[in-house]
């Protein structure tokens, strides 16, 4: 007799069909996302560059749907901080209908007067205006750090800017823009420290590029940016004067930027890169930028209980461009990835988002939020691994920050199946995934796939052994990890190995032989928790939960056993239902 449980699911997965589209992309951003992208009309949005001279921006007057490229007015200020692919920040007064524009580095603050196209003046030392700053910029306000986007609070009465150098400070003001304090507390998270799976040191961010939002409640709550395994979260019960100490959210994500904001129906909206970096090596110091492999998609989220629970954690956009062999240095020696994002809101039922960090990385993406609340998800490989992460990396640091990138997988012909595509995943021999002086060996074969979150449901997989197969790891996680990275059955949720010889049920696993494996799950959080397993319809044991998920699960992953070069598994395809 079917339980309760799955035939409740079912009929729910059954009433659910994915009837919503995932997020399209509408254009490229003319600077890295998270600043620039402001609402301007009911029908027009623009995002404006950082070019020094002669700025411009691009621009939707259909409500996102079509964008072209516009020079700025006359009155509008240079770009003087930051770099020429960093936009600066804008945003709307809503008591004055009139803009705040910051840059992103140690600069200046200006105001408009008649809206983004009228004449800006500067704020001045002295809490005034100057309409003269391009003659007299000594004369200028200058807030030290590194900012992200103001946000007017309390009805507009006062603006929280947040700042940073190794932590974050708010700098607040309580009439427009004019006059400037600092907060009288720091957001700080503790450095990276050796040890576990770690050695040597994580580029060491002490809470940084903090993203704020005011509850209904008048608090104020910020994610900051850090070198450990999650963002840190802090709150103000007075405004943003004093913050609480930091502790870890329920955010998975290191050295990336979190936004948080809110939806038109009032619901709070985040997006981040929800994906574990690499173990570090013995050679990272701790003292600069690391080789960046953990930028390849944005993730978003829903609260509809003002951040209690939340729902979604799904990729709103998966790199395309992630497995290139020349992803290092492609388009030139910058950061790059999918991290950093913004977002207006479009209609009740879409958000415009822009994110990504280099000029091939970058897009502006509309998303259906209805999208985020699916239940189920199911896949093959019969037009390739598209909607799947299976690169690995060749351990030698190139360009800024990065490793180039070799396949991790491949699509191949089932050997059976005549018409039927399989991923391939193995132990590869391949000596260039291999740097004996830093300790990295990437050499193990792997795949991730991302699915909507779930407390409970159940995953599917089809899969098949090939002779001589060392096997793979399954495992069901709560975050993206690196296809090569073979910590992650340590850090997962649930894991089995499937392997010739492996017994599930009391059911050896026999080599080239199609399987059909069931893994249904029924919590995520409390300890003792099991999930059973059912292989070909016939109850096939139960799995322990070995790591707390209060988010849910919402991803797979598979990784090669064993340590030298053989097969692994074939994957025929995959599903995942949730509740």
């Amino acid at each position: 007799m079917r339980p309760l449980f799955l035939t409740s699911l079912l009929l729910a997965a059954a009433a659910h069909a994915a009837d919503y589209a995932p997020p399209r992309v509408v254009a490229t951003p003319p600077a890295d996302a998270g600043r620039g992208l402001v609402r301007v009309s009911a029908t027009e949005i623009r995002h404006y560059d950082g070019v020094r001279k002669g700025p411009g921006f691009l621009v939707s007057r259909d409500n996102g749907e079509t964008w072209k490229y516009e020079k700025a007015g006359p009155g509008y200020p240079p770009n003087y901080g930051g770099i020429p692919k960093e936009s600066p920040a804008l945003a709307r007064n809503p008591l004055t209908n009139e803009f705040i524009r910051v840059q992103p580095i140690k600069d200046h603050v200006f105001l408009s007067k008649g809206g983004l196209d009228g004449k800006w003046v500067a704020v001045t030392k002295d809490g005034k205006t100057s309409d003269a700053w391009a003659k007299s910029r000594g004369d200028l306000l200058t807030i030290p750090g590194i900012m992200r986007t103001p946000l007017f609070i309390d009805g507009g009465k006062r603006i929280v800017l947040p700042s940073h150098g190794g932590s974050t400070s708010m700098w607040l003001s309580d009439d427009g823009g004019l006059s400037w304090r600092k907060s009288k507390t720091e957001i700080k998270s503790p450095p990276h420290e050796v040890g576990g799976i770690h050695k040597g040191l994580r580029w060491q961010n002490g809470g940084v590029e903090a993203t704020v939002v005011e509850l209904k409640n008048g608090t104020l709550w910020a994610l900051v940016r850090t070198s450990q395994d999650y963002y840190y979260e802090s709150f103000s019960k007075d405004r943003g004067e004093t913050w609480s100490k930091a502790e870890p959210s329920r955010f998975a994500g290191t050295l990336t930027m979190p936004t948080l904001g809110r939806l038109a129906d009032g619901r709070l909206l985040v997006l981040w890169t929800n994906q574990m970096a690499l173990p570090e090596l013995s050679t990272a110091t701790g003292k600069g930028e690391d080789a960046f492999n953990n930028r390849d998609t944005l993730h978003a989220a829903v609260s509809d209980d003002e951040g209690k629970t939340w729902r979604g954690f799904r990729e709103v956009g998966l790199d395309e461009h992630r497995a290139r062999p020349d992803y290092a240095t492609w388009g030139g020696p910058q950061d790059r990835g999918n991290h950093q994002a913004e977002f207006v809101t479009l209609d009740k039922d879409r958000t415009l988002i822009a994110y990504g960090q280099h000029k091939n990385h970058r897009r502006l993406v509309i998303m259906d939020n209805r999208w985020l609340l699916e239940k189920d998800r199911k896949g093959d490989f019969s037009q390739g691994a598209g909607d799947w992460l299976c690169h690995t990396f060749v351990p030698i640091p190139k360009g800024h920050c990065s490793y180039n990138r070799k396949p991790a997988a491949t699509v191949v012909n089932h050997p059976t199946k005549s018409g039927v595509r399989v991923l391939d995943i193995g132990f590869q021999d391949d000596s260039t995934l291999v740097n004996e002086k830093s300790g990295a060996d990437y050499r193990a074969g792997g795949a991730a796939w991302n699915f909507p979150a779930g407390q409970a449901g159940k995953a599917t997989v089809k899969f098949r052994l090939p002779a001589g197969s060392a096997g793979a790891h399954f495992s069901l996680m709560d975050r993206l990890f690196a296809a090569c990275d073979r910590t992650a059955p340590d850090f997962s949720m649930y894991t089995v190995k499937l392997a010739p010889g492996e017994s599930l049920g009391g059911v050896k696993l026999k080599p080239d032989t199609d399987y059909a494996l069931v893994v249904e799950w029924t919590g995520t959080t409390a300890e003792g928790t099991t999930c059973r397993l059912t292989l070909d319809g016939k109850p096939a044991g139960t799995l322990k939960l070995k790591n707390p998920a209060p988010n849910g699960l919402s991803y797979l992953h598979f990784i090669a056993a064993g340590d030298k070069p053989g097969p692994g598994i074939l994957l025929e395809s995959v599903a995942a239902e949730v509740r």
